[in-house]
């Protein structure tokens, strides 16, 4: 079954439309790594020009805010990783 990775609309445009992908088991960053990996479009999106990963980037596991301490956490099969693009509205 693996990982659930899901996308905000902004971010499924990289991904060809799909509403989610699934990945193996494996932490919050090594989904994200795979994700860029898979779909080099969504790299832009997810990590800055040092390799960071975007302060705009919200990560829900399961439906709770994730933060950079939880980042290594081991993801469990069947869960979900929701991957949200927070935009100012400038």
């Amino acid at each position: 079954m693996g990982i659930k990775i899901m996308q905000s609309s902004l971010l499924r445009k990289s991904i060809g439309q799909q509403e989610f992908v699934e990945l193996p088991e494996g932490t919050p960053l090594e989904c994200l790594q795979k994700l860029a990996d898979w779909f080099p479009e969504m790299r832009f999106w997810l990590y800055d020009k040092n390799g960071d990963i975007r302060p705009q980037l919200w990560l829900f596991v399961n439906g709770q805010r994730i933060y950079d301490k939880e980042l290594n956490d081991r993801l469990k099969d069947g869960d979900e990783l929701r991957v949200l693009l927070a935009l100012s509205g400038g």
